[in-house]
């Protein structure tokens, strides 16, 4: 399946606002947490950049 680069942008627009709502969240409320450590949550964390980046960049591959 052939995503258009308008969708594709339109989902990572998506994914960095979600991004940065969960950053300002995070950040004025300290007594939340994930019930697991550290490592798995900056894997998630990771995970989710990529996905986003790949999503930004992923239009401009050439087609053969």
């Amino acid at each position: 399946m052939q995503m258009s680069k308008k969708l594709s942008r339109i989902i990572a627009i998506i994914m960095l606002l979600i991004g940065i709502f969960f950053i300002l969240f995070a950040f004025s409320h300290p007594e939340m947490s994930w019930p697991w450590s550290n490592t798995i949550s900056y894997t998630l964390y990771l995970i989710y950049l990529i996905v986003m980046v790949v999503f930004f960049i992923a239009p401009f591959k050439k087609k053969d």
